[in-house]
């Protein structure tokens, strides 16, 4: 399920900042995302999302403080 997201978000980003199809194809998919967005579901995988991307950057963050925190009392 997590690799079908990642796939059909990677896709859409990949497509709107690569498409070649101007500004009036760029609005139209804007809109969709944002009619899309309105949705109860897909507002909550993005709700999700978000608050994992939170965590996972919270997790990195007291890792690299706790190797530092050792690499300066090896000193």
């Amino acid at each position: 399920m997590r690799f079908k997201l990642g796939l059909m978000i990677g896709g859409a980003v990949g497509y709107v900042l690569g498409a070649r199809a101007g500004k009036q194809r760029y609005e139209e998919i804007k809109q969709l995302w944002a009619k899309a967005r309105r949705h109860p579901a897909v507002s909550q995988i993005v709700d999700q999302a978000q608050g994992v991307s939170n965590l996972s950057r919270t997790v990195v963050a007291n890792g690299l403080d706790k190797g530092a925190g050792a690499l300066k009392d090896r000193s």
